[in-house]
């Protein structure tokens, strides 16, 4: 009985034989792999250049999650005006960081048409809102392979205060996994 229900289990290799013809059917979901078709560069209706930097300075530096799965920010504004963003996470066993300049050349920083800050980059677009108390950064189909060696886009929000001491921040999305990778 014990030999029978073994054999049952076992599986047989695949028998090819030299004159068959092996034809291999392409991936049908290779979309998680393309890159998307849209031009993240394009020029964006209503967007203005931004004013020139010029007021107060304020750097910000803040961690939310925990040791092995966490996103940090640091930043520095002029007058309210982001000037500058890193950002780094964790997902153990893999990281993730990107450090965008305003005055880096692959970059574009436009002021919508709400007032709020557009900076598009070759990877993956951000929208920064800058409300009174907090700085609140959208990412925008980022692309993870180019800053985090994984497939797929991080997209999602980190909200960092503007006005407590110890400089709290939040994310919703930025740490979430996508199931089907």
């Amino acid at each position: 009985m014990a030999a029978i229900l073994l054999g049952a289990c076992a599986q047989q290799a695949p028998v090819i034989r030299p004159d068959a013809e092996v034809r291999l059917e392409p991936y049908e979901d290779s979309t998680a792999l393309e890159p998307l078709s849209i031009d993240l560069m394009a020029d964006v209706p209503g967007d203005k250049l931004l004013p020139p930097l010029q007021g107060e300075i304020e750097q910000i530096d803040c961690t939310s999650g925990v040791d092995e799965l966490h996103a940090r920010m640091a930043l520095e504004a002029i007058g309210g005006q982001i000037s500058s963003f890193a950002y780094y996470s964790k997902w153990k066993p893999r990281t993730c960081s990107l450090d965008i300049q305003r005055d880096d050349p692959e970059t574009k920083w436009r002021l919508t048409a709400e007032g709020d800050t557009r900076v598009q980059t070759p990877n993956g677009n951000f929208l920064i809102r800058t409300l009174s108390d907090v700085y609140v950064f959208e990412f925008q189909d980022v692309q993870r392979q180019r800053f985090c060696g994984m497939l797929g886009y991080t997209n999602g929000t980190m909200t960092i205060e503007r006005t407590s001491s110890n400089r709290d921040c939040s994310v919703e999305g930025l740490l979430d996994r996508d199931e089907e990778i």
